[in-house]
């Protein structure tokens, strides 16, 4: 660890131990007290927050259960960093050495790494591939520029980071560096809110796009310490994991490479080649990369407030961060805790919900939705069987503002009832909104509200696109940071720049409260089939024409056909089928060909997107066969969401054997 980052990290340690005043709302004690130290799962610092959070969960009168399961996961021993200005240099202009022991006692910060990185040893040119897209490679092969054996540069955005390591496999890469770009508009820690040019944003490169969750077991959930279970080894595993070394680099390790591709003076303009990749120069780099992949115990915190059916609502979030992860994700485990406060009081003073509501603290979501994915897997015919509907809080809190939600459409008015319940804090002047509803509405300027389709890149992915339940992804915002997955994630971050006075954390836990009572009041009333599919018209109309109007590899003939059969789904006199059946009804049983996990055949995580979603997957699959085959599958689904009025609902998941 280098000096400067040493002395950072001491200020921030200063600055998050002044005293609260008396006045400071619940929400600061608890953030202050989850991220007293790291939270990276698979270390003792996870079973820290785990206990945290379960003594919080009982007090407020839940019943709590730890749900450990034996997961593989991906922590890096060493990791090496050298940048030469000329080939064959034997005196590096820039070295970082960073160690790392995941059983140290009392838990360290994490360097920068990224999970599920392959181990080995590279040293080879570099060459900015952009963003790392596939139309960044495509670029620069027009140009003549080979990048097989190189080292690809790349910058975060325009899609997951994990599919930017694969792209650089595919195209002949031998490992990969990820970056983000210096900012010019604002100032770094402790004067701002952006990290400085020696940290980086770390972060997962599994395959989730190809199936979340523990590598080792795709499809079928992990075991608990002790027990057996079939586990993908060897040649199987290694194939379904990122086959090159990768490490994210600051921007100011980035520089000095960019410097030695273009020896010439650096302008902002030129650090923003996205567009315009720099082939290779006289930099060479060596990248050592020392990452295990072992067996380790994770522990989700499974919270349970009885109803008086055994039918379920469920809220999540994970509370395992790369580092301290006071935002991502302590402010929704902080939001989700003062929701069990909330709802404990009402409990103890004599209410009792409908339906019984499930608080879920998911551990490894940062190595690829693990803890999640894996309790999913293992009660699929409950879950399917049962809940209602789940409402995920991820980096919940950055500000005052709810600004619209992902999800599934169908949720809209059991939303907009749980906002027009929570006040706007402070209390505002004459005129302003009074409520979170009336602030949405401001903000969206007339336009209707929706909710927009989620694609993945949280723990909502399980219950979304492999069970088929009715899903919320919530958070509130307004402010912003360079903090994600860095060192700089932490409490003094959060009361410093993103919610000074933890205004945001009480108004979410408030806003989780009345969402969670909203729900299980109306039980499984709580989704509008109707919306739905009116909802999923208007996406099957888009699908069919691209934004200038001209025809997409859909067209507007099969995108009218679409949208015609969820219009008469949407009429009133059909009634649609009931509610919460609606995606399992809708849902492939062998999933998406090649992708079997993920059920949802209207739309998936892009799998050179990832985070975004990608309307009609299996149609887009078979439009590549030939047009014959793409009428086959718009039949198949025209006939599928006709059968939302004809036929039972029945699960696409089967019970776990």
């Amino acid at each position: 660890m280098s000096l400067p980052f040493t002395a950072v990290v001491l200020s921030a340690l200063l600055f998050t131990a002044s005293p609260a005043s008396q006045d400071a709302p619940p929400a600061r004690a608890l953030l202050l007290e989850l991220t007293a130290q790291p939270r990276l799962a698979g270390t003792i610092g996870s079973q820290i927050g785990a206990d945290i959070v379960a003594k919080h969960l009982r007090a407020a009168g839940f019943q709590v259960e730890i749900d450990e399961r034996e997961v593989l996961l991906s922590i890096p021993r060493r990791i090496e960093l050298e940048i030469f200005d000329a080939p064959g240099a034997t005196e590096a202009v820039h070295h970082r050495l960073d160690r790392f022991d995941p059983d140290a006692i009392p838990p360290g910060d994490l360097p920068l790494c990224n999970g599920w990185s392959a181990s080995g040893e590279v040293r080879a040119q570099v060459v900015d591939v952009g963003q790392g897209l596939r139309a960044d490679f495509e670029r620069l092969k027009a140009a003549g520029v080979d990048v097989t054996g190189k080292i690809a540069l790349a910058r975060y955005g325009g899609a997951y980071r994990g599919i930017k390591v694969d792209l650089a496999a595919q195209y002949g890469c031998v490992a990969t560096l990820l970056f983000h770009e210096r900012r010019a508009d604002g100032e770094v820690w402790p004067a701002g809110p952006w990290k400085p040019g020696f940290e980086g944003e770390r972060g997962s490169i599994s395959p989730m796009g190809r199936t979340p969750g523990d590598p080792s077991t795709p499809g079928w959930a992990s075991p608990k310490p002790g027990e057996k279970v079939r586990r993908l080894e060897g040649r199987a595993l290694a194939e379904a994991l990122p086959e090159i070394p990768c490490i994210p680099i600051g921007w100011a390790e980035a520089e000095k490479i960019l410097a030695a591709l273009a020896p010439r003076e650096l302008t902002g303009a030129d650090l923003k080649t996205a567009t315009k990749p720099i082939g290779p120069g006289p930099a060479e780099v060596r990248v050592l990369v020392d990452q295990p992949r072992d067996l380790r115990t994770i522990r989700n915190v499974i919270a349970t407030l009885p109803g008086a059916s055994a039918d379920c609502v469920i809220a999540g979030n994970h509370r395992d961060a790369w580092v301290r992860g006071a935002h991502d994700a302590g402010s929704g485990t902080v939001s989700l805790l003062r929701a069990a406060q909330r709802l404990g009081e009402r409990a103890k003073s004599g209410w009792k919900p409908k339906h019984t509501i499930k608080l879920c603290f998911w551990d490894a979501e940062e190595f690829g939705l693990i803890g999640s994915t894996e309790w999913g897997e293992a009660h699929a015919a409950w879950i399917s069987d049962h809940v209602i509907a789940y409402v995920n809080a991820d980096a919940a809190v950055t500000g005052t503002h709810f600004r619209g939600t992902d999800g599934t459409p169908g949720l809209l008015a059991t939303l907009s009832a749980a906002l027009e319940r929570v006040p706007m804090q402070p209390p505002p002047a004459d005129g302003a909104p009074k409520t979170m509803l009336e602030d949405w509405a401001l903000h969206l300027k007339g336009k209707e509200p929706q909710i927009g389709l989620a694609g993945s890149g949280s723990d909502f992915a399980v219950f979304l696109h492999h069970l088929s339940v009715p899903t919320l992804d919530i958070g509130l915002g307004g402010n912003r940071g360079g903090q994600y997955h860095t060192a700089f994630d932490d409490f003094a971050m959060v009361e410093r720049y993103l919610d000074p006075g933890f205004v945001g954390h009480e108004m979410c836990g408030q806003f989780m409260a009345e969402l969670l009572t909203e729900f299980t009041e109306r039980g499984r009333s709580s989704f509008d089939a109707g919306e739905a599919a009116r909802t999923l018209s208007r996406v099957a109309l888009r699908a069919g024409v691209k934004p200038d109007g001209s025809p997409t590899w859909l067209g507007p003939e099969r995108a009218l056909r679409i949208a015609e059969a969820f219009d008469a789904v949407a009429a009133p006199a059909t009634d649609a089928q009931g509610h919460t059946g609606f995606y399992r009804a809708l849902a492939l049983a062998d999933g998406i060909p090649g992708r079997s996990w993920y059920k949802n055949p209207i739309w998936t995580p892009g799998l050179e997107d990832g985070y975004g979603s990608e309307t009609f997957p299996l149609l887009n699959q078979q439009a590549q066969v030939n047009e014959k085959a793409l009428d086959a599958a718009v039949d198949e689904l025209v006939a599928r969401i006709r059968s939302l009025y004809t036929a039972p609902v029945k699960s696409a998941v089967p019970a776990p054997k």
